[in-house]
């Protein structure tokens, strides 16, 4: 597990970093299965589960990058996430 920070992220700057109107009150396991690749501290947190702790902020860029240009939209389970980026890295 890594420990990158918000000013870390390439894309710092183009994520909404509080919920957005879409997204309503936690609703537990749905939650923790789903990303919202618009919320910055969702990505950030997902990135941090999976990129182990000894990566440079350049596999963080690499994965922000992937994950926004590279996989597929409709893709919005965790799981599924990283089986593409697993497969595509």
């Amino acid at each position: 597990m890594s420990n990158f920070k918000k000013n870390d992220m390439y894309y710092e700057e183009e994520y909404i970093w509080r919920r957005d109107k879409g997204d309503g009150p936690y609703t537990g396991k749905i939650d923790r299965d789903r990303l919202d690749r618009d919320e910055g501290y969702e990505v950030l947190d997902f990135a941090n589960a999976w990129l182990s702790d000894s990566v440079p902020v350049s596999s963080l860029h690499k994965f922000e990058k992937m994950l926004r240009n590279d996989v597929p939209s409709h893709e919005v389970m965790k799981t599924k996430i990283i089986a593409f980026i697993r497969d595509n890295w």
